[in-house]
């Protein structure tokens, strides 16, 4: 009898605190962007974007797979999403090339990571050598004069 009179204040303990339980708030969501702010106009993503690429080719000159590996990524997100982005909100209505041009930077942006993970020193500069052409090849077309042109050899 006793011990059915502890299960049961047990369990009505249990069911008590269930029920007066509260409801989970929402949580408020920030989003951090990994290159400090996010960049407000199109100059300041491209700026951006050339610093993370030298610092890229300097790793890539080093061999330094996890440098590598990290600046890729930086510049998938500057130029990938931030300068695309940008580009699209100031320039109404882009042409489909300009979409595959972006496909192909991504294609490679991808491959370049790929072969970081298998420690490549092969083929990763002819994979770089290719990201900078896919870069090259946009800026021909869609790139303002009045910039500046983009360098691998400027100081950080």
């Amino acid at each position: 009898m006793k011990s059915l009179l502890i299960i049961l204040i047990i369990v009505c303990v249990m069911f008590t605190g269930l029920i007066s339980c509260k409801k989970p708030e929402d949580i408020a969501v920030e989003v951090l962007y990994t290159s400090g702010e996010k960049d407000e106009t199109l100059g300041q993503a491209m700026k951006n974007a050339s610093r993370d690429l030298r610092r890229l080719s300097r790793s890539i000159e080093n061999r330094d797979w996890v440098e590598i590996e990290m600046w890729t990524k930086e510049l998938k997100e500057g130029i990938g999403y931030s300068c695309v982005e940008l580009y699209m909100k100031e320039h109404r209505g882009v042409s489909s090339e300009f979409v595959v041009m972006g496909s192909r930077f991504f294609d490679a942006v991808r491959n370049l990571i790929l072969l970081c993970k298998e420690h490549n020193a092969e083929t990763i500069d002819a994979e770089f050598n290719r990201l900078l052409t896919t870069c090259d090849d946009c800026h021909e077309i869609y790139k303002e004069e009045e910039e500046l042109p983009l360098s691998l050899r400027d100081d950080l």
